[in-house]
């Protein structure tokens, strides 16, 4: 919006920098993804279409499944007070994976006359996939999406989710570019030229440059490839750490998966995960979902035209640290006072040794799962705990080397940005990591994993 006098209103409320417009979205199914589209639809009512990109699965067509999609409990409020908002969503069949993204040459031309701002969530988030899939999802399916956005008539924004963990080589993470790793075309040849060898453990290693799995090394090639190739239109790259339930929005504690740091404050709670490779003073950098969901349509809202990619840093560990120590300090408490312990009382121990991890692995949560198993033998019942702890166990070694360390990752971008606000916007769109009072967040996250993962009453 302009004043007459031809300056430009820096206080355009978010809301109304939407009306009218048309955004296309790519992997709007996913956690993250499905927080963003329902507060669009709620907070940001005039926006024109909500162009959503989605796969044919299960049989399902892409009607079926927006449908699908909008039974969740997250629609509830619009469900109440904006049904008329469900109207605003136009599905389109296809895929990052696919040339074009699959689709059609009719929904590819609409895009290009209709669309004004891309956000691409779409990513294969497996750690430890494939290289080959991970590069065919995280780097070519955006530069699938950069492609369009070149050829997009009128388009204002295009976002990019990657994540903060793209370069964990740093210890101090920066909300810059960082220069990729290695360039894609290389990777390619690797591939190519080796392929029995790449599978080898220590050729793949050497590869990723210090990444940890092939996800956060494909998320950097990705990052990199959005700043060199984006070119003239404004370009955002937000980088969230680990994304947890809500806060307050869509719901109180919403969480729907088990990735990230979710069945490990689970298993910690029931009492099934007691020893962790780490120290009591590490920062856990987590971030709840809709913080990260307001920092992206605030970011998109309030971009000003430039040839640099803007970053945005969406974490803690810098502004409001959390850590290890006291995570498990407040998920035994609230574990013990709502009587959620499977076996014996929970407790976690923060050790620095791996053989000392592995004996008190075998003390403290193998033993007591055998016995536990046996008395469930002994009293008819089908022995559950030993198979629950070889996942246990699987999980705890996938997240190991980010739980085994610790960085610091700055967002002053991100708190500046939220700071230039109105009020209202500020109210509207909380995002300001300093805000967050961990003694009432982490009961919020675990009354999360009860409601919503558990079932339990």
């Amino acid at each position: 919006m302009s004043r007459p006098d031809g300056i430009e209103d820096i206080y355009e409320s978010i809301e109304r920098h939407y009306a009218g417009k048309s955004v296309f979205i790519t992997g709007g199914t996913g956690f993250l993804g499905k927080v963003f589209i329902e507060k669009l639809l709620y907070s940001c009512s005039e926006i024109n279409k909500i162009f959503l990109l989605l796969r044919n699965k299960n049989n399902s067509d892409t009607s079926e499944r927006v449908k699908q999609l909008l039974e969740l409990p997250i629609f509830e409020r619009v469900r109440k007070e904006k049904p008329e908002n469900f109207e605003k969503i136009v599905p389109l069949c296809g895929d990052v994976t696919l040339p074009n993204l699959g689709l059609s040459q009719e929904d590819e031309q609409m895009l290009i006359e209709e669309v004004s701002h891309v956000f691409h969530f779409a990513a294969n988030v497996k750690f430890n996939e494939n290289l080959k899939v991970a590069m065919k999802t995280n780097v070519e399916g955006t530069r699938r999406v950069v492609n369009l956005c070149q050829r997009i008539m009128n388009i204002e924004v295009f976002v990019y989710v990657s994540t903060a963990y793209s370069n964990t080589n740093e210890p101090v993470l920066e909300e810059i570019v960082y220069t990729a790793p290695v360039s894609i075309d290389e990777v390619y040849e690797i591939l190519e030229q080796e392929v029995s060898e790449v599978s080898n453990e220590d050729k793949l290693k050497k590869l990723l440059c210090g990444r940890p799995n092939t996800y956060t090394f494909a998320k950097a090639l990705a990052e990199g490839l959005v700043s060199q190739e984006h070119g003239d239109f404004p370009t955002i790259i937000i980088r969230p750490s680990i994304v947890s339930a809500s806060m307050h929005e869509p719901l109180t504690g919403w969480v729907d998966n088990w990735f990230g740091a979710t069945a490990l404050i689970a298993t910690i709670a029931m009492g099934l995960v007691r020893v962790v490779l780490t120290k009591s003073t590490n920062t856990l950098d987590l971030i709840p979902v809709d913080y990260v969901s307001n920092l992206i349509v605030a970011a998109a809202a309030k971009c000003k035209r430039s040839k640099e990619v803007s970053v945005y840093n969406c974490c803690t560990s810098d502004a409001n640290p959390f850590t290890v120590g006291l995570l498990g300090k407040l998920i035994t408490e609230d574990s013990v006072k709502h009587n959620f312990h499977e076996i014996i009382r929970p407790t976690l121990f923060c050790i620095q040794s791996e053989w000392l991890l592995n004996v008190l692995t075998l003390i403290m949560q193998t033993m007591p799962a055998f016995i536990a198993d046996c008395w469930l033998r002994l009293t008819g019942r089908s022995p559950r705990f030993m198979k629950m702890q070889r996942k246990i166990l699987q999980t705890r070694s996938a997240l190991q080397y980010f739980s085994s360390r610790s960085w610091q990752m700055k967002c002053q971008r991100t708190r500046d940005l939220f700071a230039s606000l109105s009020v209202s916007d500020r109210l509207e769109f909380p995002f300001d990591p300093t805000h967050i009072k961990w003694d009432m967040y982490i009961p919020i996250y675990c009354m999360g994993i009860r409601k919503f993962l558990i079932k339990a009453s």
